[in-house]
């Protein structure tokens, strides 16, 4: 059986998932085409587009292993799937890794109308293999530092050393609004100067229209502290920006350029949290996770913390 998702594909290079998964769901169904290939089509958008190129690559290498073993990727052998994971354990792969894998091999299967070959043999392999790695110390990367409010308000102040520098109060700003808003990186790189605005006490509200756990794209209004707003508007002003992208590259000369991309901002992030003597993981994520940490120290629910993000 040739080894793509389209099990009436002519034989060929194994293909995409993404491509596939495209392909399932523009395929004209039989019976109602009209009513089914709409719930194909919204099936098939259900997936944000990082995860369907996570399980694109993540399917492509179980594949090209499939075909080297002579034995079918799909539909995959439950058995030959547990092996598989076993020798990604066995190469050093983590646990990360191998639950991408079966996600991205359970997926093909459930989009080409096949049942999951993740059976419970290949769960308790699974289960096995992450017992080994949780002993050997190599199950999961090290924890990332939270940065939380009072830290983010010394990195700002650090970067905005005063307006100084355009980059420093580019910087300050994004650190003050990504930690009161519990902001991903993404998100950050996404503001635009209309969805900040400064309510009468000077505080702000922010509006990120869409969001990785947004995926109707209803949006959401958060609270900007009066600081905060106060950082944003001199980052504006002394920018000179009125419209567009609310944060924007520099170059070495300080002249404002286009969009900042979300590695940029995830690389100040943890340049500027060293610089403070942040110690420990900084990531991207560093910031949103301080902002939980805080909610929770301030006696915030559950509920509340979900609200924010």
């Amino acid at each position: 059986m040739n080894q793509t998702l389209t099990p009436t594909a002519a034989p060929g290079p194994v293909a995409s998932l993404e491509g596939e998964t495209r392909a399932v769901a523009n395929r004209p169904p039989a019976g109602v085409p009209e009513a089914r290939g709409r719930v194909a089509a919204a099936k098939a958008a259900s997936l944000a587009p990082n995860t369907i190129r996570s399980y694109d690559s993540a399917w492509r290498a179980w594949a090209a292993h499939a075909k080297a073993a002579g034995v079918e990727a799909l539909p995959a052998p439950p058995d030959a799937i547990a092996e598989y994971l076993a020798g990604m354990a066995a190469t050093g792969k983590r646990m990360t890794t191998l639950r991408a894998a079966a996600a991205a091999i359970r997926y093909a299967h459930k989009a080409t109308g096949l049942p999951s070959p993740i059976n419970g043999e290949v769960k308790r392999v699974l289960s096995g293999l992450a017992r080994q790695a949780g002993a050997a110390g190599t199950g999961a990367p090290r924890q990332v530092t939270g940065i939380r409010w009072e830290q983010a308000d010394a990195i700002a102040a650090q970067a905005g050393n005063g307006g100084k520098s355009l980059a420093g109060l580019r910087d300050a700003a994004m650190v003050a609004i990504a930690s009161d808003a519990a902001l991903r990186v993404s998100e950050v790189a996404a503001l635009d100067v209309d969805d900040v605005a400064r309510e009468g006490d000077g505080s702000g509200r922010v509006t990120i229209r869409v969001s990785k756990t947004d995926a109707e794209g209803s949006g959401a209004v958060l609270y900007l502290g009066a600081r905060t707003m106060a950082r944003v508007e001199a980052w504006l002003e002394a920018a000179g920006i009125e419209g567009g992208r609310l944060f924007r590259s520099l170059r070495k000369g300080g002249s404002v350029q286009g969009s900042i991309t979300p590695r940029a901002v995830r690389t100040i992030f943890a340049r500027r949290a060293e610089a403070a003597g942040v110690e420990g993981r900084v990531s991207g994520h560093s910031l949103r996770v301080g902002a939980a940490q805080s909610l929770a120290g301030a006696g915030a629910s559950l509920v509340e913390m979900q609200t924010v993000g």
